[in-house]
């Protein structure tokens, strides 16, 4: 429990970081127009830089339960509030559609691609940028559950932090964001309402606390821009027809 304020440190010098580094925009020199928008420079870091302070706030907020008791307090009651509604409204019934929800945005992410609409990436380069987004998301989600047992608000288990299901959807509307948000604004909502449902739906199931969910969806959206981080450094060697 001590070491969640480290571990909020730690992570603000993450993202500072990420921050600092001026992301490299690939341009794709081929004529079809399929495989990538052209975008301007100053535009996408205009478009990206305020989503910075959305997982700095979300990840700070969300780790405060164990260490503060006024946040610990605030998410029993919004466990309890939400616990009443499912009473009242639906019987207790679970819902657990936010098992099959979480994976929609990723795969609307891969349908528009193939459907043709137009992208930042497409084929091989943006299913590399999938796959190190879950990968990461993942593998950051099971070690925080592995070195913190924080237990399930339906005492289930010890592994209710950070929240998976979260952080995978939340990586996969961040991706809708970065390859389709000059496309159409709708899409990057669309994607980022299915990924708040599902993290809702968490709650309604009594499988996380309110913190546990804004934590998953901090680090679904840093993992999905580490992914795309790498792999701007990484594109040159795959692609040998792009440049910078």
């Amino acid at each position: 429990m001590s070491c969640r304020p480290f571990l909020i440190l730690a992570f603000l010098f993450s993202v500072a970081l990420h921050a600092n580094a001026e992301t490299p925009i690939i341009v794709d020199t081929s004529i079809n127009a399929h495989d990538s928008v052209p975008f301007d420079k100053e535009s996408v870091l205009v478009w990206q830089s305020p989503m910075l302070a959305v997982p700095v706030v979300s990840f700070s907020l969300g780790t405060t339960p164990l260490w503060l008791d006024v946040a610990y307090r605030e998410n029993r009651v919004i466990r309890e509030n939400v616990q009443m509604m499912r009473r009242n409204t639906f019987d207790f019934r679970p819902l657990h559609f936010d098992n099959y929800i979480q994976f929609l945005p990723f795969l609307t992410l891969h349908i528009l691609d193939w459907s043709g609409v137009p992208s930042r990436h497409s084929g091989w380069s943006l299913a590399r940028r999938s796959l190190g987004a879950i990968a990461a998301s993942t593998a950051v989600v099971q070690t925080f559950k592995l070195f913190i047992d924080e237990q399930r608000p339906d005492r289930s288990s010890l592994t209710s932090f950070p929240s998976g299901h979260t952080a995978f959807s939340f990586a996969g509307a961040e991706m809708l964001r970065l390859e389709y948000g000059q496309v159409s604004p709708a899409i990057p909502v669309a994607g980022y309402a299915v990924a708040a449902l599902t993290g809702f739906m968490r709650i309604y199931n009594d499988r996380h606390w309110f913190g546990d969910v804004l934590s998953g969806m901090a680090l679904g959206i840093v993992c999905a821009d580490l992914s795309y981080w790498l792999n701007d450094l990484l594109d040159p060697l795959f692609s040998p027809n792009k440049h910078r």
